[in-house]
């Protein structure tokens, strides 16, 4: 890695936590994807459908484990914490 992106690492890590978030978006912004044709739309749009009415059914015969909200934040916190934890340690 060049000394100039662990520079610019060791900068983010000095940014408030909206600044991360606005230089995320940004970034994000330079490297979007390109613009789906409306074929490709309906395609996308067909195969959602086909993924929501197999996530209906698993529901409906009780296959999955459905949780509120707050149990699914708190389970991606916990998940992200235990990667922090995991990055800060391979440093």
């Amino acid at each position: 890695m060049s000394q100039t992106l662990d520079h610019i690492k060791q900068e983010i890590k000095t940014l408030r936590p909206a600044e991360r978030f606005d230089l995320w978006r940004n970034l994000a912004q330079e490297f979007e994807p390109p613009a789906v044709g409306s074929d490709d739309a309906a395609s996308v749009e067909a195969e959602w459908d086909t993924e929501i009415d197999a996530r209906v059914k698993e529901i409906e015969e009780g296959r999955v484990e459905l949780v509120s909200a707050d149990e699914a934040i708190a389970r991606v916190r916990s998940k992200l914490a235990a990667r922090r934890a995991d990055l800060t340690s391979a440093v």
